[in-house]
Order: structure tokens, then C-alpha cells, then sequence
């Protein structure tokens, strides 16, 4: 008999506000861990990303080959077959994270609403891939049961930093555009484990060339999270200060924030 795939409900603190950020314009945020960070923070080795349409707007995904090769295989190959497209997120906790992914019993079109959750692909089950990676805001991570080598389909996106999952649930990607869509998917309620009545899904799932100069991200430090993206008509980096949701520039010289 199936398990179903869920994670822990673990809600976790606003973080903390801060008013300045030490960063450089030469770096990675890779390897993502606690402390300080560089700017800007994408990998630029990487070509490509994993796109999904939701209703509000698109959201952009840096893929960790390099860390999870067989969990971003699979995450590739059920894009580009069109198995992603129409499926609900049927588990979303606010402020932990937004669960989708399984295709068997998930699908819009033919929702199963009291198996949902307990469904995969027909493709074999992956072996974990555990990492160093942390489990921020933004992170995608796949699902899986009690078996550490039960990933298959399902999937999370973190919508709050979430680091008691770190090396128990492998990551194979990033939110790098479009995570102010996600944080609008529809919330299920706590005390049914965040299952969703009548949920969001993804329209439509695939793999686009990515375009560095075209995307958005997230600069941690700390475990706080600030949104930011890239200007091509200025050439400059814009952030969002998170108390305020006002842009706000960095100023890579002064390694200060301008407008607080």
C-alpha cells in the first residue's frame, strides 16, 4: 500500500530585519549555507532552468545538476513529457512550503482528492542525493515517504526558510524569478495538514534556455531573504526591503543599502 508522501508541519519565526548586507558583484551564492553572501547570487555556469506557469505568473528554477543529477534528470524528463502540466498543489502550509508533483492522483483534470498525495510516475524511485544544501526560502526539494530512497515525482517549494529538512530531503533547485507567484498559491488549512480544497496547480511545466540577465533571485544572509532583481536598462541590481516591500538599491562599493 502506498505511503503518503508529506513532510514535517514545522512552522517556523519571522526572520529579523537587517539594514546592511556585506556582498561582492565576483561570486556564487553556491554552496548555499548560513552567513554572509555575494551578489549577484545566480550561477552563471548553468543554461538552463525549469519553468512553471502558475495562474498569477511565471516562476523560474535553477537546477542543481551538479548536486542532484538524477533528481534533476527526472525533474527534466517529467517536464518535457508534459506529466507536471494541469497538476494541483494539493499540500501548501503557509509559511513552510507548497507541495505538488504527483501526477498519478493530483492531475486537475481527474483530481483524487483522498489518494492525492500518495501518487508517482511509473518511473523507478530515485535514490536519495542528500547534501550540504540548505532548505531557505525558494529551495525546491523533492517529497518522498518514510524510505529515504522513495523520491519519484512529488515535489516542495519552501516559502520559509525550512532547515530542519536539510539533509534528510534532497534539493535539486532554486526559485530564481517569480517566487512573489508562489507565495500567492492557495493555503491549505493547519489543522488538515495544509491539504487544499479545490487547489492551485501548474498549467504547464518545461525547460527554457535560461537568459542571466533576465531573472530574479534571493540574497540570504543570516536566513533572511531579500527579493531582488535585475535592472537591463539601468544594469543595476534592485532589492525589496522586507519590511516595507520598497525597492531599494545596493550599492556594491559601499556594500550598504541606499534609500533606508
Amino acid at each position: 500500500m502506498n505511503s503518503t508522501l508529506l513532510l514535517l508541519a514545522i512552522f517556523l519565526l519571522p526572520a529579523s530585519i537587517i539594514s546592511s548586507i556585506y556582498a561582492e558583484n565576483n561570486r556564487t551564492l553556491n554552496p548555499y549555507t548560513n552567513g554572509w553572501f555575494y551578489l549577484p547570487g545566480i550561477d552563471r555556469s548553468i543554461t538552463e532552468c525549469l519553468v512553471i506557469e502558475l495562474e498569477d505568473g511565471e516562476v523560474q528554477i535553477e537546477l542543481f545538476q551538479a548536486v542532484a543529477p538524477q533528481h534533476v534528470q527526472r525533474i527534466k524528463t517529467l517536464a518535457t513529457n508534459g506529466s507536471y502540466d494541469g497538476v494541483a498543489f494539493h499540500r501548501v502550509l503557509d509559511g513552510f512550503m507548497a507541495q505538488t508533483g504527483d501526477v498519478q492522483y493530483g492531475k486537475i483534470s481527474e483530481f483524487n482528492s483522498s489518494l492525492v498525495g500518495t501518487g508517482r510516475s511509473t518511473l523507478a524511485d530515485i535514490p536519495s542525493e542528500f547534501s550540504t544544501q540548505l532548505h531557505l526560502r525558494g529551495v525546491c526539494s523533492m517529497a518522498r515517504s518514510s524510505d529515504p530512497n522513495s523520491a519519484n515525482s512529488q515535489f516542495f517549494i519552501c516559502l520559509a526558510n525550512s532547515t530542519f529538512l536539510d539533509q534528510k530531503y534532497t534539493v535539486w533547485g532554486q526559485v530564481i524569478s517569480g517566487m512573489e507567484y508562489v507565495d500567492l498559491i492557495k493555503k491549505g488549512e493547519s489543522a488538515n495538514n495544509g491539504a487544499v480544497t479545490n487547489p492551485d496547480s501548474m498549467k504547464k511545466v518545461y525547460i527554457r534556455q535560461l537568459d542571466h540577465n533576465q531573472i530574479s533571485g534571493w540574497l540570504y544572509t543570516n536566513q533572511n531573504v531579500f527579493p531582488y532583481f535585475y535592472d537591463a536598462t539601468t544594469k543595476n541590481w534592485l532589492f525589496f526591503d522586507d519590511s516595507t516591500g520598497s525597492p531599494k538599491f545596493f550599492d556594491f562599493q559601499k556594500k550598504a543599502w541606499l534609500g533606508f
